[in-house]
C-alpha cells in the first residue's frame, strides 16, 4: 500500500488532533475506500505503548554509526518480521507485513513516532471502569512561611482577616499571619472552592485552578495572579485597582464581576459580567463592557458580544451546552473528572445542547451524550483515567 503525502500529512494532523473540517472529510473519504485503508489505520491507533518506540526513533535518529533511516527501515522490518513469529493473543500480526512500507513512509514523512502491531501482553495496571463518581476533594493552601494547610470545600468560603477562617467562623489557620504571608491556594478535579479576601473582594475557584494571592493587601497594591478558570467580584476601591494576571495578560479593576479561563495555555478568555474592565497584553489594550469577551489567542487580544451565561453556569456546578461541539464539551467534563480524552477515530462533527449537573457520576453524563450516537470507553492506566472516544 502507497500513501500520498497528504494522506501522511492528515494522519500526523489526526494523532495531533489538529484535523479541519474539511480535513476530517478527506481522512474519512479515504478509510471508506477500502477495507486494507481502515485495518491499517486502526492497527496505528491500537498501539498505545508508544514510549518505547519513540525511544528507539530518537536512538536511530541520533546515531552516529551508519545513515539513520537506514537503520530506521531495517528496524522497523525486523520488529514487524518478529512480531509476526509470535502470534499475538489479540490478533495475529502477519497481516501487517504489507505495510512495512507504509509505515516507514509515515515515519520518515514527518510522523514523530512510529506504530507497529505487537505481541500484546496482559497489562497488569490497566483496569476497565465502570464509572467515576463526581469528587468533592479538599483543595491545598500552602502559605509562603512554609505552612501546608488543607481547605474543605464544603464549608463554605474561607476568608482571609486576623485569622484564615470558613464563613461559618471555623478557625483554619490562627497561628499569627503576621508579615506579607502570600497564599496558594489549589483546587484539584471535581471541586470548587470560594475565597474572600481581606479587601471583601470575592473569588470562586473551579476545578484544577490555582489562585496565588496576598492574605493582606498592601495599601496601594490589590494583585492576585490565576491559572485555570475563576469568577471575581471584586470590592469597589477606586483609589487602589485590582489587578488579576493571568496567562500572560494583565486585568485592571475598581470594582465589577467577571469570569477569566486559562484551561487553554494557547487561548484565554475574559467575560465581563458587570461593570467594566481594562486589559493588556504585549503592548495591546483594550476594555470591555457588560456582555463582551476578550481573547488572547497566538500573542493578540480581540473582544467579541457574547451571552455570559454559556461561561458562568460552573458556578451553578453545570455542564451548560449551547451549539457547543463535542471536543469542546469532553474538554470541560474531563477536566472536572480528571480524564485524558483519546479519539481513536476522527469524529462526526456534533454540536450539543442542553445542561447537566456536574454532581451526576461520569457513567450518568455519558449516557446522556451517547444519545448522540457516540461511543466511550473508560480504563484506568497507570494511575490514569483514559476515555476513549469513537463514533
Amino acid at each position: 500500500m502507497r500513501l500520498t503525502d497528504d494522506i501522511k500529512q492528515l494522519i500526523i494532523k489526526y494523532i495531533g488532533d489538529n484535523l479541519t473540517s474539511d480535513e476530517k472529510t478527506d481522512l474519512k473519504l479515504w478509510l471508506d475506500e477500502s477495507a486494507e485503508h481502515r485495518v491499517f489505520f486502526e492497527d496505528l491507533l491500537d498501539n498505545h505503548d508508544l514510549i518505547n518506540d519513540l525511544n528507539q526513533w530518537s536512538e536511530l535518529q541520533a546515531s552516529d554509526t551508519m545513515d539513520w533511516n537506514e537503520r530506521l527501515k531495517a528496524k522497523t522490518l525486523e520488529t514487524i518480521r518478529t512480531s509476526a513469529v509470535k502470534p499475538s493473543p489479540i490478533r495475529n500480526i502477519k497481516h501487517l507485513l504489507p505495510y512495512a512500507a507504509a509505515l516507514i513512509s509515515i515515519i520518515l514523512g514527518g510522523l514523530m513516532y512510529f506504530m507497529v502491531r505487537k505481541q500484546v501482553a496482559p497489562v497488569s495496571n490497566r483496569i476497565v471502569l465502570n464509572d467515576v463518581e463526581a469528587q468533592s476533594n479538599q483543595a491545598e493552601i500552602r502559605l509562603s512561611n512554609g505552612k501546608v494547610l488543607q481547605v474543605s470545600s464544603q464549608k463554605g468560603a474561607l476568608v482571609s482577616g486576623e485569622n484564615l477562617t470558613y464563613e461559618d467562623g471555623t478557625i483554619l489557620q490562627n497561628a499569627s499571619l503576621k508579615g506579607d504571608l502570600m497564599a496558594t491556594v489549589n483546587t484539584p478535579a471535581g471541586t470548587m472552592l470560594q475565597l474572600q479576601l481581606e479587601d471583601g473582594s470575592e473569588i470562586t475557584l473551579n476545578a484544577k485552578t490555582t489562585l496565588k494571592y496576598p492574605l493582606r493587601f498592601a495599601n496601594n497594591k490589590r494583585v492576585v495572579e490565576v491559572d485555570g478558570e475563576a469568577y471575581f467580584k471584586i470590592a469597589k476601591n477606586k483609589k487602589v485597582p485590582f489587578h488579576v494576571l493571568s496567562n500572560g495578560q494583565q486585568i485592571e479593576v475598581t470594582g465589577t464581576e467577571f469570569n477569566v479561563n486559562t484551561y487553554s495555555k494557547s487561548q484565554s478568555s475574559t467575560t465581563l459580567i458587570e461593570g467594566s474592565i481594562n486589559l493588556s497584553a504585549q503592548g495591546q489594550t483594550l476594555q470591555l463592557k457588560p456582555n463582551q469577551q476578550a481573547l488572547l489567542a497566538s500573542g493578540q487580544l480581540s473582544k467579541k458580544v457574547v451571552d455570559p451565561a454559556n461561561y458562568i453556569a460552573w458556578l451553578d456546578n453545570k455542564f451548560y451546552f449551547n451549539e457547543t461541539d463535542l471536543h469542546t464539551a469532553l474538554q470541560l467534563i474531563g477536566q472536572w473528572y480528571d480524564l485524558q480524552i483519546i479519539y481513536t477515530q476522527p469524529i462526526k462533527e456534533t454540536l450539543l445542547y442542553g445542561e447537566i449537573k456536574r454532581t451526576k457520576s461520569l457513567a450518568a453524563v455519558l449516557k446522556i451524550l451517547e444519545r448522540s450516537h457516540i461511543k466511550f470507553d473508560l480504563i484506568q492506566e497507570n494511575g490514569v483515567r483514559k476515555l476513549f472516544v469513537s463514533n
